[in-house]
């Protein structure tokens, strides 16, 4: 059982070949189990063409994807989804939770965001389908292969993981979003382990982990790998974080794309031997 992930976009790449980096986040996940490939595709990015000019110089065909999942609807997760679903040009699986298509905002002054300024996604449902995506939108996990599954809506236990500054119009209202859209993926290495796959966290990075291990019942964690969206974290949040990583005692921890330098820094320097460096172009095999 394994699974290898190849980054297709995030904010950085070091890679010494034409690849292109943006802000934003797309892996190519083949997990394998029992001579048997499923091949999933977490997150599109933002513009869509990194992600199709990176699969050309990684030779990562988009047309052997089985499904893909979108971890929630901010624009640099969701924006290339049209463009790969017209370059799959087939019928295929797009998991998502039921807001995927909602309107969303954001105020954050910290990340340089002073006015009301749309974060969501630019695509309607119709144009989705139109384009061969079969939406599974769903609250609870969903079942994408064997031994992968979705976290569905993720339980917020741990208090000092808050959301601010996002906002949506529900019902006709316009109001604070706590982004429960937000869900994270979940691979199964055999009957203890689990390797869990976040887009921004927004739920949190521990009460997605925490959430993940409730819902399989494993014992432990073999890699945490993607955004932890600790970009404006007070050093409150980050000293907290750090302990409840060490307390989950992963083999990997592996910070991407919203985790923010400051933040990654402190895991590197605090989790060395656990800590990995992943960026565009990068590739990452984890085995049972």
């Amino acid at each position: 059982m394994s699974v290898v992930v190849t980054v297709l976009v995030d904010n950085m790449t070091f890679k010494e070949m034409p690849i292109y980096a943006e802000n934003g986040l797309s892996l190519l996940l083949e997990v394998e189990s029992e001579g048997s490939i499923s091949r999933i595709l977490l997150d599109t990015g933002y513009t869509g063409d990194a992600l199709l000019r990176n699969c050309r110089e990684l030779n990562v065909d988009l047309s052997s994807l089985d499904a893909i999942v979108i971890t929630h609807n901010h624009y640099d997760h969701s924006g290339g989804l049209l463009k790969v679903l017209s370059r799959i040009d087939k019928p295929i699986p797009v998991i998502a939770h039921p807001e995927l298509f909602y309107p969303k905002y954001a105020i954050l002054p910290s990340l340089g965001l002073k006015k009301l300024t749309y974060t969501g996604p630019p695509f309607s449902r119709r144009m989705v389908e139109d384009r061969g995506g079969l939406l599974i939108l769903s609250r609870n996990p969903v079942t994408v292969a064997e031994n992968v599954m979705t976290t569905g809506e993720i339980a917020r236990i741990f208090e000092f993981e808050q959301v601010k500054g996002f906002y949506t119009v529900k019902d006709g209202e316009f109001r604070e979003d706590k982004l429960l859209d937000d869900i994270g993926l979940i691979v199964r290495l055999g009957d203890e382990s689990i390797v869990v796959f976040t887009g921004c966290a927004h739920s949190g990075v521990i009460n997605t982990v925490n959430h993940a291990l409730k819902l399989t019942g494993a014992e432990r964690v073999s890699a945490i790998i993607g955004g932890f969206h600790l970009i404006d974290a007070t050093e409150e949040r980050i000293e907290k974080t750090l302990k409840e990583l060490r307390r989950l005692n992963p083999d990997i921890i592996a910070p991407m794309h919203c985790t923010g330098l400051k933040a990654t820094m402190k895991i590197a320097e605090n989790l060395p031997e656990k800590f990995r460096e992943i960026h565009c172009g990068d590739k990452m095999k984890i085995k049972s």
